[in-house]
């Protein structure tokens, strides 16, 4: 595989924004975010494509892929769900707002429920909040350096 430079050129200024506070938080160098976020974005991209004859998602097979995925985007699933914005816990609500076997009772603990972090652990303030196997992930993948590994 060669390695080419590939320049980063009109990004929205908001995507630069958001890039910046990360690597400022996690303690990152912008190029690392910005590989790392190419790397999970081309894993979402895979999966919006039809597999091939030989079943496989862009070369990858589907237990794989979905095994990647579910790694790098736990944390992006708990937000949506704690917000209410998963597309499963939006056909729960609307399924337990039809459903008039469900006590108004139950309904506050399921809102509750659906409230709190999904995460138990809260990274303290001086704690990286970056899971470093995501890296070694997209590395094995061909994708990038391991975070471990500096160009």
């Amino acid at each position: 595989m060669s390695h080419q430079s590939i320049p980063l050129r009109h990004l929205p200024a908001e995507t630069v924004a958001v890039a910046s506070a990360i690597a400022e938080q996690t303690g990152l160098s912008l190029s690392d975010v910005y590989r790392l976020a190419l790397g999970c974005g081309v894993l979402v991209e895979a999966t919006k494509i039809n597999p091939d004859p030989a079943g496989t998602y862009a070369g990858l097979e589907a237990a794989y892929l979905a095994k990647a995925l579910r790694r790098h985007l736990g944390s992006a699933i708990d937000l949506l769900l704690a917000h209410d914005e998963h597309p499963l816990s939006l056909a729960l609500l609307t399924a337990c707002n039809a459903s008039p076997s469900i006590s108004t009772d139950d309904e506050g603990k399921a809102a509750a429920h659906r409230r709190a972090p999904m995460s138990a652990h809260q990274p303290a303030e001086d704690e990286v909040p970056f899971d470093p196997t995501l890296g070694d992930d997209l590395e094995s993948l061909g994708i990038g350096l391991g975070l471990s590994q500096q160009p």
